[in-house]
């Protein structure tokens, strides 16, 4: 690609807010009983379209605020979580939304953090500090948004339960506000919308010890990172499956992440669940045909384990 391209592409980048989608995680195209409409309850503008039986996004409505990335339950929303992790990285955890006074380090809007960014976050920074504009009247995100927060926070401590997050409208501690604020804000702006067109950070999202594991989305990986540092009580979302099972493959098939997987083994069928990949988004309980899949929590060593966890396993009458 060019040079040109490049430049194209960035520019298409900076007037695009809409987050990128992966159908392929998507419970609605997954065709799970029950569907989700997650992401259009989130949406404050209405932005959002499930009409087609997958997400559309009008991006003449869309501010890019990231509620809807927070709710999804299959990852198959998401903003690149490289630049805002970075930008917690160099306020050694504290960050401002772009309305907020003060200055500092910058993201568009406190509704694109998620479960993950906080939770990795504060296993390396320690106390958390973020401050928010006048929601109330944002135009971005609007009212709902602290309300939201609250519940990615009490996500995160499921992953690292040690984590602390202090909400403030005031100025960022120890940043000093001067004459030359419109200015900062201004500064502050062009450096987040230049780094949502570079690529993510070459900085590991996962620590070296933690195991190649699965392919997981960047969130995911967060995650298992926060995870792996913390010395708590670790409530990782997982299933078990009950006697009744007939190893059909539906809970396979809706799965978004693939977190399950069906394997044949010397005429048995055994299904498997990558802890780590599970989002607790409870497709496979509500799609199971005899209803015999229930979510349950597990610690940090089933997470971090290097087999995956045998959820059932057995001849199938069918076989």
């Amino acid at each position: 690609m060019g040079l040109l391209d490049n430049l194209l592409g960035a520019f298409l980048k900076l007037t695009d807010p809409t987050p990128r989608y992966t159908g392929s995680r998507c419970l609605v195209e997954k065709y799970a009983v029950g569907g989700c409409d997650a992401c259009v309850e989130a949406c404050p503008y209405e932005a959002v379209d499930l009409a087609h039986f997958r997400v559309e996004i009008d991006d003449t409505r869309c501010t890019g605020c990231g509620l809807c990335t927070q709710v999804c339950p299959g990852v198959a929303l998401e903003f690149p979580l490289g630049p805002l992790q970075e930008a917690l990285d160099k306020g050694r955890g504290q960050v401002k939304c772009s309305k907020a006074e003060g200055s500092g380090q910058e993201v568009l809007c406190l509704g694109r953090l998620t479960p993950g960014l906080l939770a990795e976050a504060a296993s390396r920074h320690g106390r958390l500090t973020l401050a928010r504009g006048d929601c109330e009247h944002c135009k971005i995100g609007g009212p709902t948004v602290p309300q939201a927060l609250e519940r990615v926070v009490e996500e995160a401590r499921r992953y690292y339960p040690e984590l602390e997050v202090a909400v403030t409208i005031e100025a960022l501690p120890g940043v000093a506000v001067g004459r030359r604020e419109l200015f900062q804000q201004i500064l502050g702006g062009t450096r987040r919308m230049t780094a949502e067109v570079l690529p993510e950070p070459p900085e590991a999202l996962v620590p070296e010890d933690a195991g190649e594991g699965p392919a997981l989305p960047a969130e995911l990986r967060l995650r298992r990172a926060a995870a792996l540092r913390s010395q708590g009580e670790v409530r990782w979302p997982a299933v078990r499956v009950l006697e009744g099972c007939t190893l059909c493959p539906v809970c396979t098939n809706v799965c978004p992440t693939g977190a399950i997987r069906r394997e044949r083994e010397e005429g048995e069928y055994v299904l498997e669940l990558e802890v780590s990949a599970c989002t607790g988004c409870a497709a496979c309980v509500t799609s199971c045909p005899p209803q015999v899949v229930e979510l349950v929590e597990v610690g940090r060593d089933a997470v971090l384990a290097e087999e995956p966890l045998e959820l059932y396993r057995g001849e199938p009458e069918w076989s």
